[in-house]
């Protein structure tokens, strides 16, 4: 089955930087769900549950890895180093670029 992505547009009066970082704040959540899952089968009595503890400890890692990246993001924005917009002129023009 053929996955599509779809882009919701982003909401109205917020900044880039409070999305990402309320991104950032489900994602640390989900992180911390990962790491007590992780330390639960660890200790379980399930024969598979250390395969699955390490599972959670991986998917800890890679959330950890994306919020790194996120904050990098982030510092690019406050300094300016990403640029304007593909369809943005350097004054703010619209340059008809495509409408997403």
């Amino acid at each position: 089955m053929e996955r599509r992505q779809s882009y919701e547009p982003l909401p109205s009066g917020h900044s880039l930087e409070e999305l990402i970082e309320a991104e950032r704040a489900n994602l640390n959540q989900v992180c911390g769900m990962a790491r007590c899952l992780y330390d639960v089968l660890l200790y379980a009595d399930d024969d598979d549950a250390t395969m699955h503890a390490d599972v959670a400890k991986l998917i800890a890692r890679l959330i950890e890895e994306s919020v790194d990246q996120l904050e990098k993001i982030m510092k690019r924005f406050k300094s300016g180093e990403c640029g304007p917009a593909p369809n943005q002129a350097s004054d703010g023009a619209d340059t008809g670029g495509p409408v997403s």
